[in-house]
C-alpha cells in the first residue's frame, strides 16, 4: 500500500502558498495603483539595480529563458518605462535602461509593497516576523546545501524581490 503524504500541512507547501498570495496580492495593488503588473514590476526593479544590463543578464536574474523576456521588454517599451541602447562594444547585444517615467513610479510600487506587508503581517509582531524570516533564510541555507544548488543564485532571489528606493529596502 502506497503511505499518503499530507502535502496541505507540509512546510514547502505553506511556503509555496505564502509565496503565491504574496505574488498574487501584490500584481493586484501594483494594477489598481501603478497599472503594471508584477512580471514588468520584477524586470524594472531588477533595473533599479542593475541599469544598462542586458536582456539576457535580465532574464537569467528572472530565471527566465532570454526569448521569453523579449515580449516584456516590448511592452515596457511601448510605455516609455525602459529603453534600448545597442552595446557600444558589441551592436548585436541591447542594454536596457530605465526611463524618468519609470522613475517616477518609484514611490507608487514602494507604497503597493509596504501596503502588502503591512497586510500579510496584520497581528504578527516584528519580534515573530524576525524568527520566521530567520528560519526560512535557514531553510533556503539548508537546501542550497544539502542538494548543491551551485546555480541557485542568492542574489537572483534578492534581486528579483527586493526594491530599492534610495537608502529604503523593501523586501517584497
Amino acid at each position: 500500500m502506497i503511505k499518503q503524504y499530507n502535502f496541505d500541512n507540509s512546510i514547502g507547501y505553506k511556503v509555496y502558498r505564502t509565496s503565491r498570495a504574496f505574488q498574487k496580492a501584490f500584481d493586484l495593488e501594483l494594477r489598481k495603483n501603478v497599472g503594471l503588473t508584477l512580471s514588468q514590476w520584477r524586470v524594472i526593479n531588477i533595473l533599479v539595480s542593475f541599469n544598462g544590463i542586458t536582456q539576457k543578464e535580465i532574464a537569467d536574474k528572472l530565471e527566465l529563458e532570454a526569448p521569453s523576456l523579449i515580449p516584456m521588454i516590448d511592452k515596457l517599451q511601448s510605455l516609455e518605462l525602459v529603453e534600448r541602447r545597442p552595446d557600444p562594444k558589441d551592436r548585436r547585444i541591447n542594454r536596457i535602461y530605465l526611463t524618468k517615467k519609470a522613475e517616477s513610479l518609484y514611490e507608487s510600487m514602494h507604497e503597493c509593497g509596504l501596503s502588502i506587508i503591512k497586510s500579510a503581517t496584520k497581528g504578527i509582531d516584528q519580534d515573530q516576523l524576525n524568527i520566521v524570516t530567520k528560519y526560512l533564510d535557514m531553510i533556503v541555507h539548508n537546501l542550497i546545501n544539502n542538494y548543491n544548488l551551485d546555480n541557485f543564485n542568492q542574489e537572483q532571489i534578492t534581486s528579483t524581490t527586493v526594491y530599492k528606493k534610495s537608502n529604503k529596502i523593501l523586501k517584497v
